[in-house]
Formats: C-alpha cells, sequence, structure tokens
C-alpha cells in the first residue's frame, strides 16, 4: 500500500476535552502518542476534526442537553492543544486552514461523528478522503464512547480501512473505553 493511500484523523484534541469542562481520562497520553504517531509517519497527511459549537448549542445543559457548555467557537476550550503546533515535525502536518474541519456548528443538531465535519472551503471530511483516494484511515483523538466511535464506525461504512490508535484514545470512563473498543474490534476495525 503507498503511503499517499493512507490518512490520519485527529479527533477533538481540544482543551474543553483535556482540561476543560468536559476533561476526559488520558488526554494528555492521548495527545502525546498522537503526535508520536504523526512525527513516526510524516508522509501520512492528517486532518482535524474539532467541535465548534455556538453558544445556543442543544448539547449543552443549559439549552436542555446533556454536556456541560464545551469547545464554544472563539473560545480557548475550543482550540486544538497547542502541542500540535509546537511538536509536530512536518508543519504541513500541523493544524493549518486547509487541514481542520468543523463539527457541531448548527445549534439545533448534536453531531458526534466528523465524518461530515466541513472544512474551509466547504468540503466534507468524506470529500477529501474521496478526492486524495485514500483507502486506509488511521485514528486518534477523544472520546473513544462518543465522537471516536461514531467518526470511525461512519468511516467503516463508507468502506474505509479503519486502524484505530489505542494509545492516542481519550475517553469518558475505562469501562466505556473497553466496551466501545471491543464493540469496534469486533466490527472489524483494527486496534493497535
Amino acid at each position: 500500500m503507498k503511503m499517499d493511500d493512507k490518512a490520519h484523523i485527529v479527533v477533538d484534541m481540544l482543551y474543553d476535552f483535556i482540561d476543560g469542562s468536559m476533561a476526559c481520562h488520558n488526554s494528555a497520553n492521548a495527545v502525546e502518542n498522537s503526535i508520536l504517531f504523526i512525527n513516526s509517519n510524516p508522509g501520512i497527511p492528517v486532518y482535524y476534526i474539532t467541535d465548534s459549537h455556538p453558544a445556543n448549542h442543544c448539547s449543552f445543559k443549559e439549552n436542555g442537553g446533556i454536556w456541560p457548555a464545551h469547545c464554544v467557537k472563539g473560545t480557548h476550550g475550543q482550540k486544538i492543544h497547542e502541542a500540535y503546533y509546537q511538536k509536530v515535525e512536518n508543519k504541513s502536518n500541523s493544524p493549518c486552514l486547509i487541514n481542520t474541519l468543523l463539527k457541531g456548528e448548527d445549534p439545533a443538531k448534536e453531531q458526534y461523528s466528523g465524518f461530515e465535519a466541513i472544512g474551509n472551503a466547504g468540503e466534507t471530511l468524506k470529500d477529501y478522503l474521496l478526492q486524495k483516494e485514500v483507502q486506509t484511515v488511521y485514528v486518534s483523538g477523544i472520546a473513544t464512547e462518543y465522537c471516536i466511535n461514531e467518526t470511525v464506525t461512519d468511516l467503516q461504512k463508507a468502506g474505509f480501512k479503519v486502524i484505530l490508535i489505542s494509545k492516542a484514545l481519550a475517553y469518558v470512563n475505562e469501562t466505556g473505553h473497553k466496551e466501545t473498543l471491543e464493540k469496534l474490534k469486533d466490527s472489524g476495525i483494527e486496534i493497535i
């Protein structure tokens, strides 16, 4: 398989999920191991999926949802962790306008999956992957039970080979994390 048949999707490595209002377990390790994978595979392009909610998003408790307010557009909590800017050696794999896609922007819609996240020019992640003829997708990010689960399930349904980088995942709780990994493994997703 050629290097350009592959892509790495980094899901929601954002401050609110790392040390903010919805901080997840293993998040510091997840960031470190995700960057280690990026630097060990400099020829694999990276796409960053980011929650980007309006303040009136339906998922927030104050708006009738189940989550604390998080990843509100323009706040520190919505930013990708600074280590991706500082420690990624191949700068074309650092977050920038052309490789960062947004999800959760519709105030009336919950969106865990990054598969239909929207890039700067209006393309979805699916569009980018199809244009680049990607066949194999590596995934790291937060949180295993929600956004990772939904994103990799959608990728697999669309025909991509999906490989989860287990050390580069953070989660809401360890039991849910392990159960989700087992379910995904049983469905044919590779876990390394």
